[in-house]
């Protein structure tokens, strides 16, 4: 019985493991460069020029040299007509069917003002949202078979940001593709109650194997 306890809180313990699936990130997640909190206002006039790209990203040839930028690759407050800016995302193999991609953008209007033209491989995305200015915002968008397809037979995704129809004027702080196929197991860090929850359990326990031992005790002093 002991040992049935024993076992079942270190069990209660130890099985709590959360999984993370597997991402493939252009950028940096640092907030445009300056610390902007995702979701929330920013301190920027989004008057060019706006740049706060490392060495790295400005040399970078996959889409890294659009973000922690202003409209540097679509500068002007005017359709961008052949300004396209290009994330790549390459070695991905084959195998997909469930993914998203994920998108932090500063100003986006596209209801504003007109449509950006958004293509995945080739097909064509819904990108009508409109966020407001001064506002960031994080968008996720779920993959569609046709492009999970050309993923699996390319091995690779290549989002297009044309503007060439549209005189918006936004900021980008990275892309990220996310594959749900692919799981792999992390250890889950205890909150302050699972830790207290924990403390309690191993008290209990040793308290019950003390007993245990206590009554062994007795039963050979008295036979």
């Amino acid at each position: 019985m002991r040992k049935f306890i024993l076992a079942c809180g270190v069990a209660a313990i130890f099985t709590s493991v959360q999984s993370s699936a597997a991402t493939y990130m252009i950028g940096d997640n640092d907030g445009f460069g300056v610390g902007v909190s995702d979701n929330a206002d920013h301190p920027f006039t989004g008057l060019p020029p706006y740049d706060n790209r490392s060495a790295a990203e400005k040399a970078a040839m996959n889409g890294a040299q659009y973000t922690d930028t202003y409209s540097t690759t679509q500068p002007g407050y005017s359709p961008q007509a052949g300004a396209i800016a290009t994330f790549i995302f390459t070695n991905l193999g084959s195998g997909w069917t469930q993914g998203a991609m994920t998108f932090d953008l500063a100003d986006f209007q596209a209801s504003t003002f007109g449509a950006t033209v958004v293509t995945y491989n080739g097909f064509v995305q819904n990108w009508a949202f409109n966020d407001g200015y001064p506002k960031t915002a994080i968008h996720s968008f779920d993959l569609q078979q046709n492009v999970l397809n050309s993923i699996n037979s390319l091995g690779s995704l290549t989002v297009k940001i044309d503007r060439s129809a549209s005189t918006d004027f936004y900021g980008f702080d990275y892309a990220m593709l996310t594959d749900y196929n692919i799981v792999t197991p992390m250890p889950a860090v205890p909150e302050p109650a699972t830790w207290a929850m924990m403390i309690l359990g191993f008290g209990v326990v040793g308290h019950l194997l003390r007993r245990g031992k206590s009554h062994v005790r007795t039963a050979i002093r008295f036979t």
